[in-house]
């Protein structure tokens, strides 16, 4: 199956033909890395980044449309659970070095 985004869509718009490519493994989604900042940043700007990004959905949906439409998800604080993907891919490569 075709994949609406990720690898495959950048492998589409480089020109490579789909007939040139095989998808051999997928994962379940995998979010987007956490995003950090500068440990000298003041604390106050932190809190208000903070504050700002996770309820950007739920106060300004438009905006948070415009900058999140091509994204899974968002900003919202993150759980355990939202790394289990990553998690099962780094236990089946050590375990087996990748083969299958």
């Amino acid at each position: 199956p075709r994949l609406a985004g990720g690898t495959q869509a950048r492998l589409d718009a480089s020109g490579l033909s789909a007939s040139a490519t095989q998808v051999v493994w997928t994962s379940g989604l995998l979010r987007y890395g956490p995003h950090a900042v500068r440990s000298d940043l003041d604390p106050e700007a932190k809190r208000r980044l903070t504050v700002f990004l996770t309820n950007l959905k739920s106060t300004t949906p438009d905006v948070y449309d415009l900058l999140e439409a091509r994204h899974a998800g968002g900003f919202m604080p993150v759980v355990p659970k939202d790394y289990a993907a990553a998690e099962a891919i780094v236990r089946m490569v050590s375990v087996d070095g990748g083969r299958q």
